[in-house]
């Protein structure tokens, strides 16, 4: 019975010390993460750039495989898929105008060491109604904020 005893609490041991092993491994790399940067205001027909910083852990992802930029309105189904450019520092970016104000949404795919990641953000073009300034609200708090490491700010 004693033998049981000792060989139970070693495998339970040895199970710990390699899920231990695992966790500093994903933890050291972190998962590929991506924050959408889009600017304070855009107005119609005036080109703008939109950008996505795609980070794994703390190091910028200057390899992904593909970076796609989908927009749609609020109102419609029908969205443009634009390929981004990579630029530096894991920042992939896009010129774009848009014809006619209001509520768009940017889904931001993207494929980087093995790993497929889509967040999405809310923005205003033009004026905006009282409606879709309550209905980008609401869509704001609903999203997590991913936690990006900029190398401007330190958050230890």
């Amino acid at each position: 019975m004693r033998n049981i005893r000792i060989s139970i609490i070693a495998m339970f041991t040895v199970a710990l010390l390699l899920s231990a092993c695992s966790a500093e491994k994903s933890d050291a790399e972190g998962e590929v993460a991506a924050e959408i940067m889009i600017p304070g205001r855009i107005d119609v027909n005036t080109e703008k750039e939109l950008s996505v910083k795609v980070v794994q852990g703390s190091t910028a992802v200057e390899d992904a495989n593909d970076v796609q930029f989908e927009i749609w309105t609020a109102d419609s189904e029908d969205s443009e898929l634009i390929t981004a450019k990579h630029n530096k520092d894991g920042r992939y970016t896009i010129h774009t105008s848009f014809e006619d104000e209001g509520l768009y949404y940017v889904q931001t795919h993207i494929t980087a060491r093995g790993t497929h990641i889509m967040p999405t953000k809310a923005f205003i073009v033009g004026t905006a109604t009282e409606e879709q300034l309550n209905e980008l609200e609401k869509y704001n708090q609903q999203q997590e904020t991913p936690n990006i490491p900029d190398g401007d700010h330190s958050h230890h």
